[in-house]
């Protein structure tokens, strides 16, 4: 090859680069990218870092089979885990990013893209951005972490785009639970209401024979414990709707500074407390009943969900009537 040949290959490759990294146009597909995608093995991811374009960032660690925490001090939601998990093992890719398409696909993961991380055994494992859904809809664009090539990516099978699994939203992971207690897990019960006398608080010492009084009085036998039995089992999976959205200091301030309108709190066998306190919900456009059924009136507030803060968590959440009426007992309706 003569030294004119050499000097004219030399060029072609120059401006072949160089127009690739201006126009950051796919030459090819890079199989690599393609394989790379999913992780097969997720049983040994430990840890999950996740953050986007607005600056939310949440950090998941593994504590047990199936237990993961969020920003290493709240519980998260094992369900939401798993699907992010089941998400990542399975997605595969769709297809490459044509010419056409990549400049929409780049400038996507540009401005909205999502960066996920994955730890295995403490080590980074793997990093890939996810943007939006594609136009057809049925994948989604992403980048893997040294690489400018975007590709389509998809669950086969599932129709839509896998976004929406990749959540930054700390609030959104959280595990729901307020409650979750067996019978023989619970040390005492104490529901109190503000502007009310039919409080009670049940000692569950001895499992074959609970006793109920009013509050502040010495617990008394009482002869049919079937209905007493069937309350302290109610305990189990008792949870919270969801949290408010926007988290507005001047709502949690409003909140704080109304009566609480009834507490739960549990004592479990290790002696630790559980205490849930609700206040009352202003009528919204989420609200389904403004009327009452008995005058005509207008409702003053939401009869179907509470405010409600958990423990010592300043976080506004909403609880439903629905899954917690059976817990809001007068001590009338143990008689």
């Amino acid at each position: 090859m003569n030294k004119k040949t050499l000097i004219a290959l030399a060029l072609l490759t120059i401006a072949a680069l160089t127009y690739y990294f201006l126009n950051k146009k796919p030459l090819g597909i890079n199989y690599k990218d393609i394989a790379d995608f999913s992780i097969e093995d997720t049983a040994n991811i430990d840890k999950i870092f996740i953050a986007d374009r607005q600056g939310k960032t949440i950090e998941l660690d593994k504590i047990g089979a199936k237990n993961w925490i969020i920003n290493k001090n709240k519980l998260a939601d094992f369900s939401k885990v798993e699907l992010l998990l089941y998400t990542v093992k399975n997605m595969k890719v769709l297809r490459p990013v044509p010419a056409s398409e990549h400049n929409t696909a780049v400038g996507d993961l540009a401005t909205l893209g999502i960066k996920a991380q994955f730890y295995k055994n403490g080590e980074l494992f793997k990093t890939f951005y996810v943007g939006s859904g594609t136009q057809e809809q049925n994948g989604t664009y992403m980048l893997i972490e040294g690489s400018s090539k975007p590709y389509a990516v998809h669950i086969p099978g599932f129709f839509g785009f896998l976004t929406p699994r990749f959540i930054s939203d700390s609030l959104i992971w959280r595990d729901r639970t307020v409650f979750n207690f067996l019978p023989n897990q619970i040390k005492s019960i104490e529901v109190k209401y503000t502007n009310d006398t039919k409080g009670f608080f049940i000692d569950n010492t001895n499992l074959q024979n609970p006793q109920i009084a009013y509050l502040n009085q010495q617990p008394k036998p009482i002869t049919d414990k079937q209905f007493l039995k069937f309350y302290i089992a109610s305990f189990k999976n008792l949870n919270f709707d969801g949290y408010d959205e926007n988290q507005s200091k001047n709502l949690i301030d409003s909140v704080l500074k109304t009566n609480i309108i009834a507490s739960l709190k549990i004592i479990d066998t290790n002696g630790k407390e559980h205490y849930l306190k609700l206040y009352n919900k202003a009528i919204d456009k989420h609200t389904k009943n403004i009327i009452d059924e008995t005058t005509g009136k207008e409702l003053a507030f939401d009869t179907e969900r509470y405010w409600a803060f958990f423990n010592n968590d300043k976080s506004l959440m909403l609880v439903q009537h629905y899954n917690f009426g059976k817990v809001l007992k007068l001590i009338d309706d143990f008689k």
